[in-house]
């Protein structure tokens, strides 16, 4: 299990894990989109979170389909998911006009050993 930050999606626990580079790459202009989720999502707002949680879930449970997940997120659990995993990806969800503060690592960095 890759350590992760804890949500709770349709009554069950689960641990979202740091998107990977592969995914950061092929979802950043989906990633890009989450910021400007509103009160009432778009279509594709949706699709593009759906896409992101599964990716970051598939990680620690890979046998979840993005249907799965689709199934399990709502209204009440759907920011605080997308903040799961910005979290945990090191990344940070910025509402529409606020700026992006960089983000500081405060662990030791790794020697490679």
């Amino acid at each position: 299990m890759i350590d992760g930050v804890n949500v709770t999606l349709g009554g069950r626990e689960f641990v979202v894990p740091p998107l990977n580079l592969k995914a950061l790459r092929k979802l950043a202009p989906k990633i890009q989109m989450l910021a400007a989720i509103g009160d009432v999502p778009t279509d594709e707002q949706l699709e593009a979170v759906a896409s992101v949680v599964h990716s970051a879930l598939v990680r620690n449970y890979p046998d979840m389909t993005q249907e799965e997940v689709e199934d399990a997120l709502d209204l009440l659990n759907l920011v605080p998911t997308i903040d799961a995993v910005m979290q945990a990806s090191g990344l940070r969800r910025v509402a529409p006009g606020e700026a992006q503060e960089p983000v500081t690592s405060t662990g030791r960095a790794s020697t490679g050993s």
